[in-house]
């Protein structure tokens, strides 16, 4: 009989969520279809298991959050019993088999029925929406078009309202925004590709991710509504994205801790705010960490379309270097790698070094 047992902490966004987790608590979710970043963050964030008031995987569009999830070792799963999200905030709380308990009294109270995600559960789904991908495509095509043409307009008035400046000219900057895998691509990109003395600037989130492997932002730009009071107050020159309606409730976060920021008026995404101040600073080349990228990435974001997005890269053009994805390159190389050396150690004895025959490999020297 499968058993779970542990805190609930319950939010209904799910990025205020990941900070108040500790590892082996239960995440209590309202997030439909479970995007790739925010599996990652639960995943970073060791949660036991994962609640979700509403449809972790609903089967109309392509995602791998569940599965990511499911690999991780944490188990999902979907209440079907409507409003006890909130009720279970802090509680301590059982799991067994497909229903849910509170401890109470020296009994246990069945709170929900549960649907538990099995491999075979997440194979169903994933055929379900494959075979929407045609009709979904031309439908998000449609949008985006759309939304672009319809946003062409204020998306140029911003653009040209926008005094220029030179704080960046010549430099090479990163952008980095908190999306799927992230965090590996920056690790690679930092390790293999950018350089050392380049201005970084981290979308809202992304700042936690970029302090955690030694990188300090020198910009924070976004609404603030997922970047730790820490990375605020790191030093980094702080934008708050403001949206075409003029509503700033980053500010709300900045107040709170006592700090001073700028206002950037932006139609689109943070991100796209954040490439639009790099272009108008002067910045010879933009490197792209962690940007939304594909359908998959925005519809689960509930996005139909890309309009802004699409808009900001033609404008950008080659200054884009789009790094989605980089840490596969590295992947595969260490892969083949050690295919080969599994060979070679399975036909001899003695043992082979890793760090030494990868360098030989790569054509370095082997010596340490």
């Amino acid at each position: 009989m499968d058993k779970w047992t542990g805190r609930a902490k319950y939010h209904e966004r799910t990025k205020q969520l990941v900070k108040t987790i500790t590892p082996g608590d239960i995440a209590v979710l309202s997030h439909e279809d479970i995007d790739a970043s925010a599996a990652d963050s639960l995943i970073h964030a060791k949660a036991g298991a994962v609640l979700n008031m509403k449809a972790s995987m609903s089967g109309s569009i392509p995602q791998d959050g569940v599965q990511r999830l499911l690999e991780g070792n944490i188990p999902v799963f979907d209440i079907q019993t409507k409003g006890v999200g909130p009720c279970l905030h802090e509680r301590d709380i059982e799991i067994i088999e497909n229903r849910l308990f509170l401890p109470y009294s020296g009994r246990f109270l069945e709170m929900a029925v549960l649907t538990r995600y099995t491999g075979k559960r997440l194979v169903d789904l994933q055929r379900q929406a494959e075979a929407k991908r045609e009709h979904l495509l031309a439908s998000f095509i449609e949008n985006s078009l759309a939304c672009a043409q319809n946003e062409l307009t204020s998306f140029l008035e911003h653009w040209h309202d926008w005094g220029s400046g030179s704080s960046l000219s010549g430099r090479d900057v990163c952008i980095v925004i908190r999306g799927a895998d992230y965090m590996k691509d920056l690790e690679y990109a930092k390790k293999n590709i950018l350089p050392a003395d380049m201005c970084r600037i981290a979308v809202d989130g992304a700042a936690d991710g970029m302090r955690e492997i030694g990188l300090c932002p020198d910009y924070i730009i976004g609404d603030m509504d997922s970047v730790s009071r820490e990375s605020l107050q790191c030093g980094a020159r702080l934008f708050v994205h403001q949206g075409p309606r003029g509503k700033t409730p980053g500010f709300d976060q900045i107040n709170r801790c006592n700090l001073e920021a700028e206002t950037i008026r932006f139609i689109g995404l943070s991100e796209d705010a954040a490439a639009a101040f790099a272009l108008k600073e002067g910045a010879s080349r933009i490197y792209m960490v962690g940007g939304h990228r594909d359908m998959e990435e925005y519809c689960c974001k509930g996005r139909k379309g890309m309009g802004s997005s699409l808009l900001m890269r033609m404008l950008a053009g080659s200054r884009f270097i789009d790094l989605k994805g980089i840490h596969h390159a590295g992947r595969s190389r260490y892969d083949k790698w050690w295919k080969i050396n599994e060979k070679w150690r399975s036909r001899y004895r003695f043992p082979i070094k890793g760090k030494a025959a990868f360098r030989r490999v790569e054509g370095g020297s082997s010596k340490s």
